[in-house]
Formats: C-alpha cells, structure tokens, sequence
C-alpha cells in the first residue's frame, strides 16, 4: 500500500514521530517521516503475540529505493542470539515489569545488523557514529517501541531525485546467527501463542517454526513510501 511521510521540520525525531497506521492483521503500529537526510519510522504495539513475536525473532526492515534492486538493504533489530532466547525463557512473566526484559532490551540496544551491497555488517548503536540509529524499549503500560533512523547515503538516495521507497516490515522467522526459527511463548498477557509457560517451545529448521509462521499475527508490511519534500 502506499503511505506518504510527512517532512521532518521543524521538530526533532524522537518527539514527533507518532505512528498514524496500524497493520490490521498484527496491530503494529506505523509512522514514517523524513528530512533531505533520513527516513525515520516508529513502530509500536500492545499485542503481545507480536510483541513476543519481535523479542523472539527480530524484526526485519527491507528498504528497496526507486531504480535499485529490491530489498538491497536492511536492517535486522533487534538482533536475536541464542542466548537471547535463553534469557526470555527466565524472565519473569509480571512483564512489563521484569528487570529481565529491561536487561534484555538494553543488550538489544547495543547492536544491529545491515546489509547493503557490501554484505552484512553489525553495528555498534551504542557509540554514535552519526549514521544508522535503532532504539526498542517497553513502556509500563506493556507498549513497545521501536524507532529506527537510516541516512539516505547508505541506500545511494537523492531524496531531490528518487521520490518512492519501498518499506518491507516483517518478523524474518530466522535468527540471524543461528539456524533456529525462534518462537518463544513468555507468557505475556497469559497463555499466549503456546501456554502460559516460559519458553514452553524453540521450534528448529521447518518443523515448528514453519507452522507458526500461519499465525495470524504475523508481520509482514509492505509499503511503498511516497518521501516528502521540503516545501
């Protein structure tokens, strides 16, 4: 579908970028702007199937720029380790209130992956180099937050030149270091996804994982971006 973002002025990223779609089949929310030098998008969501859907798997951002190869970038975040999903198994279920969460949402801050037409590289998120930034965080209400900011340098756009982008949104279903297909039930909200219990299930190659991948919370939103321009 085709959304149109709104020009990043004069307010400033963080405060102003709220979300005013939302993806039917997995409630997450959406908002895109952009500026002559990035395109920022704000993600947002209460379901806690999508929620664990994201802290299991990792949400995947594919950007595919007018003229270029489609999906010739993106950027996996958070980026989920095997560790990872032995953390989600101990937190404790009173989420959103769980120091576990907040330890594990803070190791996910730290790094992110990108690909672009050299290959895949990881990113350090927590020295600011000045280019691609990430941030997820869960509020107290059990609403999480993903906010992303990508320089358009990195994915060879003019924003003068190019006026369309193409935005694909989804739960990859793989992590990225491993060859599990991650679906973790924490428990959130009570029995969710496959029982109340902590990490009742960590399904591997197709058997489990391709099953789930049916759920009706499943994300995967395709955009195509209409940038906005300064007037």
């Amino acid at each position: 579908m085709t959304y149109e973002s709104k020009w990043n002025a004069p307010f400033s990223y963080v405060d102003e970028v709220k979300p005013d779609q939302q993806d039917q089949k997995s409630r997450l929310k959406y908002g895109i702007i952009n500026d002559d030098q990035y395109v920022y998008i704000t993600l947002k969501t209460k379901d806690p199937t999508t929620i664990q859907n994201i802290l299991g798997s990792g949400l995947k951002i594919s950007f595919s720029p007018e003229g270029q190869k489609k999906e010739g970038y993106y950027l996996l975040f958070p980026v989920v380790m095997k560790e990872d999903r032995k953390a989600l198994k101990r937190i404790d279920t009173d989420l959103p209130n769980s120091l576990g969460l907040d330890l594990l949402l803070d190791s996910y801050n730290k790094e992110a992956l990108w690909k672009d037409k050299e290959g895949q590289h990881s990113i350090n998120l927590v020295v600011p180099d000045g280019s691609i930034k990430s941030h997820i965080a869960m509020d107290r209400n059990g609403e999480l937050t993903e906010q992303i900011a990508i320089p358009f340098s990195l994915m060879d756009v003019n924003t003068k030149e190019g006026s369309m982008l193409g935005v694909n949104i989804k739960v990859d279903g793989q992590s990225s270091q491993s060859g599990f297909s991650p679906r973790i039930g924490i428990g959130l909200g009570g029995g969710i996804g496959m029982g109340g219990g902590m990490g009742v299930g960590i399904g591997s190659g197709n058997g489990y994982g391709s099953r789930y991948n049916g759920n009706d919370r499943n994300v995967d939103i395709r955009l195509e971006v209409q940038l906005a321009r300064a007037n």
